[in-house]
């Protein structure tokens, strides 16, 4: 097709002006990734992600001298293993999905890293709870903990689910206080599968939390905070001698 032809023409040129590992190159062809996924063209949408990801990993060490510049390309190849993973997850590959959202996790983590020595030494960069980086890195642990627990992998789940409510705060933006509220719920859903009385003391310890949070985000009202207002009731009344 037309955008095919015109994206592979333009790649080509810039391979022949800048070499094979060349920032341009690398952005343009995550551009055309970006395209073909957006039209649903899944299959090549990842292969093209994959060969930005590669190109930009063959980026030559003497031009990335420039410290803020050499983050901002580590952080796009972050942001094409998210887009990696969400493309293996919605074919089913769950452990290749897993894997690239861990990739994505670490990326985002090394940048948040990154940007608080720049703030050190610059006294520029990004930093808090509030910005972008921080959104996805809610999102990529959310979905792990789900894809964790789609392959039985319950611990792992958890482990996913206590990341990601650290990294959320009342400060947070309402996208991610959602996803810190979805977290509790799938918690103390595990939580209640397990014996013994610790584990049913974290699973109303989870629900209660999850209450709260929606009560905030959606309301007492809402359909879903009454459903699980309705849940936590009835799994106190299960345990002997404990009331709301």
């Amino acid at each position: 097709d037309k955008a095919a032809k015109f994206f592979n023409d333009v790649i080509s040129k810039k391979k022949t002006i800048y070499g094979e590992g060349s920032v341009s190159v690398a952005k343009t062809i995550n551009s055309y990734a970006i395209l073909l996924a957006k039209h649903g063209r899944m299959n090549e949408a990842l292969a093209n992600y994959e060969a930005a990801k590669e190109t930009y990993e063959a980026v030559p060490p003497s031009l990335l001298q420039d410290v803020e510049f050499d983050i901002k390309c580590k952080y796009d190849i972050t942001l094409i293993n998210l887009n990696i993973a969400s493309i293996r997850s919605k074919k089913g590959d769950m452990q290749g999905a897993i894997k690239s959202y861990a990739e994505g996790v670490r990326g985002l983590r090394e940048y948040e890293t990154s940007q608080e020595k720049l703030m050190v030494t610059t006294g520029t960069g990004e930093t808090g709870k509030n910005t972008s980086h921080v959104k996805h890195l809610v999102a990529a642990l959310g979905r792990i903990g789900s894809l964790k627990l789609k392959i039985g992998d319950n611990m792992g789940a958890l482990e996913a689910y206590a990341a990601l409510l650290e990294e959320v705060t009342e400060d947070s933006p309402q996208a991610s206080r959602i996803e810190a509220a979805k977290a509790h719920i799938k918690c103390a859903t595990i939580y209640r599968q397990e014996e013994g009385n610790k584990a049913h003391s974290k699973s109303i310890g989870h629900l209660r939390e999850a209450l709260g949070m929606y009560s905030v985000l959606f309301g007492p009202d809402h359909k879903d905070t009454l459903a699980i207002a309705s849940s936590l009731r009835q799994w106190l009344a299960e345990e002997p001698g404990k009331s709301n």
